[in-house]
């Protein structure tokens, strides 16, 4: 049997195992994407968020690169460069600290701070700054959302507040695409200020950092602007790439998510079944094989709700109790490996062979996994048709 690369991509597995248990390995490299909701993806780009204090002024920060022992923060200008007006004439010599949200609150991890005097921000409210980096702190890289993902009236919220880090407990929504200065619209309604510099999300990654605030209306330097805005001007400033997140609320996250997760298991119950047929069992075969196996399993037990939603209100009636029906065939089909952990597995993976119940329950479990991959195949035609709008 050989599974259809057209299904989805997998996992990346061993080609040369794969030949061996007799399976084509599957076209594509591996897929990464997560499936994280808004709020849930915002908890995690907080690791790159920061607090910046200088004299009167506060504000927040965006971690875009770490190299070279240094981290380097895009920040709204006005946060860290005084307005002669509104500030005492000394202010401009205040130093800047950051503290990164990620740490805790105490003096140790508030760092000093200084402008990337280089950087020509080009008439924008954007300034950068420079920090040594910390000892064992390292950057998430997918924060950004794409920008062909961006739309009038998606949701978005805050990564913090008023010197609050966290990802704000009420969402607004885009309210204008960037203009030709790079600026996009957010509104929050029941927010006010207190958060320049700060970044905006959507369910795809980061879309900007707060520059404005006007009657609820966020105005925000878009992270595509931004992008080539230091990008232009140094290569050790710009490390940031797409989130490559697709909220659970997107249909596209149910249809991917759930042929990726069928293809994977597919994949690796025939190989493992096919490789425990055999009497002989290389160790070098069966643990990454098992590993392999392994993965299928946890990706769906963390995929198998996670769409019902979704599957009962956007596409057809009926489509949802297909869900359910081939959700359980998977799961009968694993306990004949779950079985093995009373002591088999770790035999076959001394002895190398597989003992003749083994294969026994390999040979037998075959019309069960016949009909697992029907029902997949049908399942996932009915998937790709597509929602309702």
């Amino acid at each position: 049997m050989t599974v259809r690369a057209e299904w989805a991509s997998c996992a990346r597995v061993s080609c040369s195992a794969v030949l061996l248990a007799g399976l084509a390995c599957p076209s594509g490299a591996a897929n990464d994407t997560t499936f994280f909701s808004g709020r849930e993806l915002g908890e995690r780009l907080l690791a790159n968020v920061v607090k910046i204090q200088r004299a009167n002024q506060h504000g927040f920060g965006l971690v875009v690169s770490a190299r070279g022992g240094y981290v380097y923060i895009a920040t709204a200008h006005h946060v860290v460069v005084p307005d002669s007006v509104a500030e005492p004439a000394n202010s401009g010599h205040a130093s800047i600290e950051v503290t990164f949200c990620t740490a805790n609150e105490s003096a140790t991890n508030r760092h000093p701070a200084t402008l990337v005097e280089s950087f020509d921000r080009r008439g924008r409210d954007i300034a950068l700054l420079q920090v040594r980096q910390p000892a064992g702190y390292q950057p998430q890289t997918r924060i950004f959302a794409p920008e062909n993902e961006s739309a009038v009236g998606q949701e978005t919220w805050l990564l913090g507040q008023s010197q609050q880090c966290g990802v704000l407990p009420t969402s607004g929504a885009m309210a204008a695409l960037p203009n030709a200065k790079g600026d996009l619209r957010i509104d929050f309604q029941g927010v006010l200020g207190g958060d320049s510099g700060g970044p905006a999300i959507s369910g795809y990654g980061v879309l900007g950092l707060i520059t404005d605030t006007s009657d609820l209306t966020f105005t925000a330097f878009s992270v595509w602007s931004l992008q080539a805005l230091l990008s232009a001007q140094s290569s050790a400033w710009w490390q940031l790439e797409t989130a490559r997140n697709i909220p659970v609320s997107d249909p596209k996250a149910a249809q991917i998510d759930l042929t990726e997760t069928l293809n994977l298991y597919l994949f690796g119950v025939r190989n493992l079944q096919k490789l425990l047929l055999q009497l002989r069992v290389p160790r070098e075969l069966f643990h990454p094989f098992s590993t392999e196996y392994n993965t299928a399993v946890n990706r769906f037990r963390l995929a198998k709700e996670r769409h019902d939603g979704a599957l009962k209100i956007r596409w057809p009636e009926g489509v949802f109790g297909q869900w359910e029906v081939l959700r359980d065939q998977l799961w009968q089909v694993h306990q004949t490996f779950w079985l093995l952990n009373d002591g088999g597995s770790q035999a076959i993976f001394d002895m190398q062979i597989a003992p003749p119940a083994v294969q026994a329950a390999m040979r037998d479990l075959e019309p069960s996994l016949k009909q697992l991959e029907v029902g997949i195949k049908v399942f996932l035609k009915t998937l790709t048709q597509g929602a309702s709008p």
